[in-house]
């Protein structure tokens, strides 16, 4: 049978307060991932759209066009 792993003041400091939690619930509110790799996605895409022009603002200029 494995040892267990002592757990690190860290984790302790981060359950005290609730930081995780708080993490997590700025990130459904805002939308802004705090993780390194949510943080590159997010705006790998960003550039992606920026520059093929795919932005909210292309789409609504392209229906505007059609209505017209």
């Amino acid at each position: 049978m494995a040892k267990r792993q002592k757990k690190d003041l860290w984790w302790y400091i981060k359950k005290e307060y609730g930081l995780s939690a708080m993490k997590r619930k700025f990130t459904k509110q805002t939308g802004i991932p705090l993780t390194k790799a949510g943080v590159e996605r997010k705006l790998g895409s960003l550039l992606l759209d920026f520059v093929l022009g795919r932005g909210k603002k292309a789409t609504a200029s392209t229906e505007e066009e059609e209505e017209a």
